[in-house]
């Protein structure tokens, strides 16, 4: 054995390899199952997917092509849409008529980038050099590249934080089986790239406050998320909080003389951490400017009408204060999957309260994990209203906020469940070992 490989380090190996390999399977199994199209948008996903080598963008009132048009009319839309073999027909004909699709055929793709696109594209033909026909089952077999990314940060930031590697792949093997993974990452989902650059800001987060490096990456990670997806602003608002939380506890912990005159606060304000979270937000929120401003200078038509638009009421605030933090893994089309799926559901979701809300009530000022749980409350139970009143000023209308926007969030969920059930005794961690290889096990039979 060479001298650099160590029993140790493959030791070491096993359980992140475990993780992708809990990922690919799930993916594997369920993308054959998914003959119709997800409900959440993935016609018009697949329409920019394909438009996405040829001409880059779509724009707002564009119509959709051929292929999306065929997938919708040949395979259907689960739950919402089953296949009709006349539609079928005349869409391959080229005489279907624009009333008889969704929105009159008009995708409302645009608001998004074609990053996730793109990068899908070139993995979805990877993989079909390797043998799979169709281009969206291989696009929807790329989630597992996705997801193996995100447990794998997930993964990381939690033994940084001294979780024991049992909890930590068995909190791993339940988000795989929970319903918001299933439905993010075994279609072709915009939400696909959630996990990842939620677990790989927060891995970065705590090597920042643990004082490794990794400030630039935050900032270049950040960038990249709105790039894909301006609802992963989420994920750079639980990590950025956390590292100016414990900047801010740090500069108060160290502030001697300086307590009257307030110097703390200005070295606190001042400290490279807090300039790299405000410069990741900076950036963040002038992309997303620069992106409304071309999005609506390449339109070619009006915005579809999704007919989602709600009254704002402070009932409806209200809920929104009260959704991602126990709802965010849960099934996003309310819609009952298998027993399996929805327990995975359940149980990530009593685990994030029970993590998030239990360390901010025992934790201690001086550990950092107390601030990671503190900018995840106070990021979960914000953001509803946030997102809400963006979508106001962005669209000019309210629309209740789906469950499965607070993706980015889940990595730090989880990642406060993973400390306090590490130092439980050791059964728990045992328990929690059998129960999530039997729901992940189950939830390989059937959607």
């Amino acid at each position: 054995m060479p001298r650099f490989v160590t029993r140790e380090r493959l030791v070491a190996l096993v359980a992140p390899l475990l993780l992708v390999l809990v990922a690919c399977v799930s993916v594997g199994v369920h993308v054959p199952d998914n003959e119709a199209l997800s409900p959440i948008d993935e016609w018009v996903y697949a329409d920019y997917l394909d438009k996405v080598p040829t001409q880059g963008v779509v724009t707002r009132g564009e119509e959709t092509g051929e292929f999306a048009r065929s997938e919708l009319a040949c395979n259907g839309v689960r739950l919402a849409l089953d296949e009709n073999p006349v539609l079928c027909a005349q869409v391959a004909a080229g005489t279907e008529k624009d009333s008889d699709l969704p929105m009159g055929g008009v995708t409302s793709a645009d608001i998004y980038t074609p990053a996730y696109f793109a990068v899908t594209w070139v993995m979805a033909k990877t993989i079909q050099f390797l043998g799979v026909d169709d281009l969206l089952d291989a696009a929807s077999y790329a989630g597992a590249v996705w997801l193996s990314v995100g447990l794998l940060f997930l993964f990381a930031a939690m033994r940084r934080l001294g979780v024991g590697r049992t909890v930590a792949v068995a909190l791993g093997a339940l988000v795989t089986a929970s319903p918001g993974a299933f439905w993010s990452s075994t279609y072709v989902s915009t939400d696909a790239p959630a996990l990842a650059v939620g677990g790989s800001l927060l891995w970065l987060a705590v090597r920042i406050v643990q004082g490794r490096s990794g400030k630039v990456a935050f900032v270049l990670v950040s960038l990249v998320g709105v790039v894909l997806k301006a609802q992963f602003l989420l994920g750079i608002a639980v990590a950025g909080l956390a590292v100016v939380g414990w900047t801010a506890a740090r500069a108060f912990a160290e502030r001697g003389h300086d307590a009257r005159r307030g110097g703390w606060v200005v070295r606190a304000l001042l400290a490279r951490e807090t300039l790299t979270v405000v410069a990741s937000l900076v950036v963040a929120v002038v992309f997303q400017v620069v992106w409304a401003v071309v999005r609506s200078a390449i339109a070619t038509g009006p915005y579809p009408d999704q007919s989602v638009a709600l009254p704002v009421t402070v009932h409806g605030l209200l809920a929104e204060v009260l959704k991602f933090l126990p709802l965010t893994a849960q099934d996003p089309t309310d819609v009952a999957n298998s027993i399996a799926l929805v327990t995975a559901g359940t149980l990530v979701s009593w685990l994030s309260i029970a993590g998030v809300v239990g360390l901010v009530a025992v934790g201690r000022d001086d550990a950092e994990s107390t601030w990671f749980a503190r900018a995840a409350l106070v990021a979960a139970v914000s953001a509803g209203p946030v997102l809400a009143a963006g979508s106001i000023v962005v669209s000019g209308y309210y629309f209740e906020l789906p469950y499965r926007y607070g993706l980015a969030m889940l990595p730090a969920f989880m990642l406060c469940a993973g400390v306090l059930l590490s130092r439980q005794r050791a059964w728990l961690p045992v328990s929690l070992a059998v129960v999530s290889g039997v729901v992940y096990a189950a939830s390989l039979a059937g959607n």
